[in-house]
């Protein structure tokens, strides 16, 4: 499996290494202009078609759990099954994934900031991956600073064409290559950036590069 090293961001440095959560990203941040985050009601389908089959939305609850309220055609297809409407901590495969997972929710929440994550996925006993994810996610305040929605892009890369439609029906080895909590202007084109801590894959010849 990969190791991972700590780098610091630079200004201006592009993170993202898929156009679809650059695009993402740059909807997300001019939707909330001088403000921390957008509110769900600024969040307009039709602003953003080509993107809709990459993107979910999931809904943050009081008692600090989440549920999807939406869910892209082509996350619906690669998980397995229709999780809409069902809490995370339900269909999320394997306890360590399922942690993992809901623990990149709540950083989102508790910082307020967007975060990027990537994961490669393993077969049992094999050192070469057999699925690569790359996720974003944006919170959403419907008051401007408690968040209560997170608007995510996850789009997925097989290196075994087996493994299409299993994310959620089999739980797998993974490891996260990496783990960027973006500043408010920081990644892709157009936006100039502040430091923030990279956890980034050190791997020669990584998927994420």
């Amino acid at each position: 499996m990969p190791n991972c090293q700590i780098a610091s961001g630079t200004g201006g440095q592009a993170v993202f290494s898929d156009p679809r959560l650059e695009q993402a990203y740059a909807y997300w941040r001019a939707k909330a202009g001088d403000r921390p985050m957008p509110s769900r009601a600024d969040i307009d389908p039709t602003d953003i078609p080509q993107l809709l089959p990459d993107v979910m939305l999931v809904e943050r609850l009081d008692g600090g759990r989440y549920r999807y309220r939406l869910i892209g055609t082509e996350n619906a297809s690669a998980q397995g099954v229709n999780a809409t409407g069902r809490f995370l901590d339900e269909v999320l495969p394997g306890p360590g994934y399922a942690a993992h997972v809901l623990s990149l929710y709540d950083e989102c929440v508790e910082q307020r900031r967007a975060l990027y994550s990537e994961c490669l996925f393993f077969s049992p006993g094999r050192s070469e991956p057999e699925r690569h994810t790359k996720v974003v996610f944006m919170p959403l305040s419907s008051e401007g600073s408690t968040v209560n929605m997170i608007l995510v892009i996850q789009v997925f890369h097989y290196i075994d064409r087996a493994t299409r439609e299993r994310h959620f029906v089999e739980a797998r080895p993974y490891k996260e290559i990496a783990h960027i909590l973006l500043s408010p202007r920081q990644c892709g084109a157009g936006w100039s950036g502040r430091s923030c801590a990279h956890r980034i894959c050190a791997m020669d010849n990584c998927l994420c590069r």
